[in-house]
């Protein structure tokens, strides 16, 4: 008789084990994805692994509750996974506010599945003037339609036309056609080479306005990273920075957007990228010729907010809170400098974003600043 009851114990204990188990290893899972989240390590993997675990918060979240559900009768277990439950869940929770507070809708499938969204016509490789290139996105419909010129990023070295091709897609649905473009790249092209080449595109796009299907009047520049920059100094400067071809001046920009752009190039010099990944200090060096010291008219007249004196285009500044490598002070002292000034500037603060938050289809900050995005330009472009 004995015998069975010691089977029986054994058997109730092995399944009492089961679920004390499954909830470390949901404790462990969801410590380490908030770990990932929060403390910044210095190589390129680490920060991907970031990035994605930041993509990823709301299964933290997830991982998180399983732990505290399944370790009852294990306070410490609890406690912790309470920790990895919170810190998992905050991004999403401050990226709910987010939304609400700009009346932009969230797809959660969209967030599972990261969907292409609607497409459009694409005209590839299109020569706009010596050694530049652009991809015309077609808004569908009759036009003439506005038209927005995209900057790409890549630290003024690197980089090429079609980042964040879903949101070129997204503008020509909405009625703005898009031109993403080419230009120089440092250090074989320095300051202000790729300005020089953007405000050629610009007049490049408007001069064979007919052809493409737009109205050479209701034009902006979009630059992401590095484009940011050039794209805000491209739409803010003066004739002292000319055309890199012969083009017409044509009507001002009607607006300009930035996505997670440097825009106080000696500050950011003084202030490496944490942790600096992609050598962003060297970059500023061979983009700039030289540093804050040596070359100091060329950070003077790369930094937009020695040009907001004047009269400036509507501003639309889109920067992660989570910022490492372009760090926030840079949008905040553009926002502070066009405010002095009389700009007409609106911001959107991602929030927990980093660098390049955009790229990923269907990401909280992706979904968010996309749908900031299209409202602003169609505003500002009167785009039907």
């Amino acid at each position: 008789m004995p015998l069975p009851r010691r089977r029986t114990d054994r058997a109730s204990g092995s399944r009492a084990t089961v679920p004390r188990v499954l909830a470390r290893i949901l404790l462990v899972a969801s410590l380490v994805q908030a770990f990932l989240i929060y403390v910044p390590l210095p190589t390129w993997t680490a920060w991907m692994l970031h990035f994605a675990a930041l993509e990823a918060c709301l299964l933290g979240g997830v991982t998180g509750a399983g732990a505290l559900l399944l370790g009852r009768g294990q306070p410490a277990v609890q406690a912790l996974a309470l920790l990895g439950m919170a810190a998992g869940l905050a991004p999403a929770i401050a990226a709910a506010g987010a939304f609400r507070r700009e009346r932009q809708p969230f797809s959660l499938m969209g967030w599972m599945t990261g969907p292409m969204g609607p497409r459009v016509p694409v005209e590839r490789d299109i020569a706009l003037a010596p050694g530049l290139r652009g991809d015309l996105y077609r808004a569908p419909g009759r036009g003439p339609h506005p038209f927005v010129v995209v900057v790409h990023g890549g630290s003024w070295r690197s980089g090429d036309k079609g980042d964040a091709a879903h949101v070129s897609h997204a503008l020509a649905h909405a009625g703005i056609s898009v031109v993403d473009v080419t230009y120089r790249l440092a250090p074989a092209a320095r300051f202000p080479a790729a300005i020089a080449d953007v405000k050629c595109l610009v007049g490049a796009v408007r001069a064979r306005a007919a052809e493409f299907g737009l109205d050479p009047d209701r034009g902006a520049l979009l630059g992401r990273s590095a484009g940011a920059q050039i794209a805000l100094v491209a739409a803010y400067s003066d004739d002292r920075i000319a055309p890199s071809c012969g083009v017409a001046a044509g009507a001002p920009l009607r607006a300009v957007v930035s996505v997670y752009g440097p825009t106080d190039l000696a500050w950011s010099h003084a202030h490496p990228f944490v942790p600096d990944v992609v050598e962003g200090t060297a970059a500023l060096e061979a983009y700039l010729g030289g540093t804050p010291e040596t070359a100091p008219e060329a950070y003077r007249m790369g930094t937009p907010q020695s040009w907001v004196h004047g009269r400036v285009p509507p501003t639309l500044v889109v920067h992660g809170t989570g910022e490492r490598c372009v760090r926030m002070q840079n949008a905040e002292r553009l926002v502070s400098a066009l405010g002095a000034h009389g700009g007409d500037v609106r911001t959107l603060w991602v929030p927990f974003a980093d660098h390049g938050f955009d790229v990923r289809r269907g990401g909280f900050g992706e979904q968010l600043a996309r749908g900031v995005i299209v409202e602003f330009l169609r505003h500002h472009l009167d785009a039907r």
